[in-house]
């Protein structure tokens, strides 16, 4: 059990209520382990107020299934396109309040996107501006995870019998590169015998069915 508190400029602290969050398993662990992996939730108003960036109606849902659900996973992955808020800090705010109940109870992991990462000249791979500005700072200031350099948002990390190997697909991971390099220790180091749920994990998709939306990167990795 836990709680969190603020000190204020005269020197009185605000608590928050209390919170119960369970130790992860050991690598290796032989126990039930359940995991949800998800992508491109977004959040939206409660309430149906009107707002910027409000076409994420579904994520309520979404989080309403979590919650209620809380007692029968043990971990979450959110790969990648988090809150949508392109630059908007407040909608950052809104996004915590939302999955709270969640993350205030289970490990929330997640992945770089292109709606948190891609802004010209700031070393992400696609040159776009859908993240507003945000150049992955938000993101990886509010979550923490177990990567040797949080601008480069590739990790690896054990939970019991899962060996997870999150790739970051804003940066460059084709062949000879520092990440390609990272994924393939990443997926060779494991012990199967102890781990043998070896999971691997992207925002972008390796490949497409079609060539419609398609970067000639795309298929180079095929």
């Amino acid at each position: 059990m836990y709680k969190l508190g603020h000190k204020l400029l005269n020197g009185t602290y605000i608590w928050s209520g209390n919170y119960q969050f369970k130790a992860s398993p050991y690598p290796g662990q032989n126990s039930v382990q359940r995991v949800i992996i998800f992508g491109d939730m977004g959040k939206d108003e409660a309430d149906g107020s009107n707002e910027y960036n409000n076409f994420q109606r579904g994520s309520l849902n979404t989080t309403k299934q979590l919650i209620d659900d809380l007692k029968n996973y043990d971990i979450v992955f959110h790969i990648g396109d988090i809150c949508y808020a392109n630059g908007y800090l407040s909608q950052w705010d809104q996004f915590t309040s939302q999955v709270e109940p969640i993350s205030s109870r289970v490990p929330y992991m997640i992945a770089s996107g292109n709606h948190k990462r891609d802004w010209p000249g700031t070393g992400s791979f696609y040159g776009n501006m859908v993240s507003g500005g945000e150049c992955g700072v938000l993101a990886e200031t509010m979550f923490f995870v177990p990567a040797e350099n949080r601008a480069k948002f590739w990790y690896s990390t054990d939970y019991g019998m899962f060996r997870f190997c999150i790739a970051d697909t804003e940066h460059d991971w084709r062949k000879g590169t520092e990440q390609y390099k990272f994924i393939e220790h990443c997926l060779a180091s494991v012990d199967r015998q102890k781990q043998p749920c070896l999971i691997f994990i992207a925002h972008r998709v390796l490949g497409y069915s079609s060539t419609d939306f398609v970067t000639p990167h795309v298929f180079k990795t095929r």
